[in-house]
């Protein structure tokens, strides 16, 4: 076989199970009967940023707020009346100030009751804050655009604060950890082997296939982090792919569409380093030690050390040690001495099978 130099792009590959970025308990924050559900509060069901999933009895929290709204308004007038008073305290004193009576008491200006009634109007205003929170948290609305896993609360049940309602997932992305061999790194992007230090790198494609409804089908993510440890055991380390729009909510094509879906088992080849300059040889064509036989201008055997950077399936590449249109003996030979005489078959091109 007649070698020639080629770019090779290294291919990492994995398996693994999609699960959601961010999955979350959806939880009560006050007490309440629960009045009315959406149509998207059961399991399995879709909802968007923002939807109201739950209402709860809100009579209670109305009449807080109207409550709250009232204490204000109260506390506001009595602000106004003691810093009426504290003024015509004030005039009065500077009548008076010829008689040289000394310093005024604090009694005498209303700052005690000046301070109080700020106190007041401060607790009032926190209260109609309360009260307003209140009103709104009766409406329990989606944090996100995503999915029902499972609900524990439905209609006519009354819920306690801190009550966990439903468990929800966002759909706007999700995740496959994707173990490889710690030595699999040196075939990536450099910065992976040191993420562990650093907790970014730049990212890594990686190509995501799966059969679906009877079809294959791909998708595209990228490996922005690591798992935080490498596993004792296996000595693996996990990369985390993320994927972003896995349902196709924004997709346009039929394909794209295909769901990504939580739970999916798929297939993970991984984006590596391109080498400008390597060799391919078949696995036959390797003997102990490294080494190659390669043919002469007089077709004599010569013993060539070579570096493999990487097997790949029934290949080998080869990083040096040849040359470009080095003869490569890929046929076994029983017994190959150093200078002995072979008749080649026609030579085989990098581009023939």
């Amino acid at each position: 076989k007649v070698v020639k130099l080629t770019p090779k792009k290294l291919m990492v590959k994995s398996q693994g199970t999609v699960v959601a970025s961010t999955r979350i308990p959806l939880i009560s924050e006050l007490d309440g009967a629960v009045t009315e559900v959406s149509p998207a509060f059961r399991e399995g069901g879709v909802f968007q940023k923002g939807e109201v999933l739950l209402r709860i009895d809100d009579t209670d929290y109305k009449a807080a707020l109207a409550q709250a709204r009232t204490q204000l308004a109260n506390a506001s007038i009595q602000m106004e009346t003691v810093e009426a008073e504290a003024r015509l305290a004030q005039e009065d004193w500077k009548e008076m100030e010829s008689l040289q009576l000394g310093d005024p008491s604090p009694l005498l200006f209303r700052e005690p009751q000046l301070a109080g009634a700020r106190m007041g109007m401060a607790s009032a205003e926190a209260s109609l804050v309360k009260a307003e929170k209140d009103l709104k948290r009766t409406l329990v609305r989606a944090p996100f655009a995503g999915r029902v896993v499972s609900k524990m609360a439905d209609a006519g049940q009354f819920v306690r604060r801190g009550q966990e309602l439903a468990r929800v997932f966002d759909v706007s992305r999700v995740e496959v950890k994707l173990p490889i061999p710690v030595s699999e790194l040196a075939f990536l992007d450099p910065s992976l082997s040191s993420i562990q230090l650093t907790g970014s790198s730049n990212p890594v494609r990686v190509d995501l296939e799966a059969e679906y409804a009877g079809q294959k089908r791909q998708w595209t993510g990228y490996i922005h982090r690591t798992s935080g440890e490498i596993d004792p055991r296996s000595r693996m380390i996990s990369l985390i792919a993320e994927v972003t729009d896995p349902y196709g909510v924004n997709a346009t094509s039929t394909m794209a569409k295909s769901p990504l879906s939580v739970g999916m088992f798929v297939k993970a080849d991984i984006h590596g380093r391109l080498l400008p300059k390597t060799f391919s040889l078949p696995r036959a064509a390797l003997l102990e030690g490294g080494q190659v036989i390669v043919l002469d201008e007089s077709d004599r055997i010569t013993f060539r050390d070579v570096s493999i950077v990487r097997y790949e399936a029934s290949d080998a590449l080869i990083e040096s040690g040849l040359n470009e249109g080095d003869r490569v003996c890929i046929s076994r030979i029983e017994i190959p001495k150093e200078g002995s005489q072979v008749k080649p078959l026609e030579p085989m091109n990098e581009e023939q099978p």
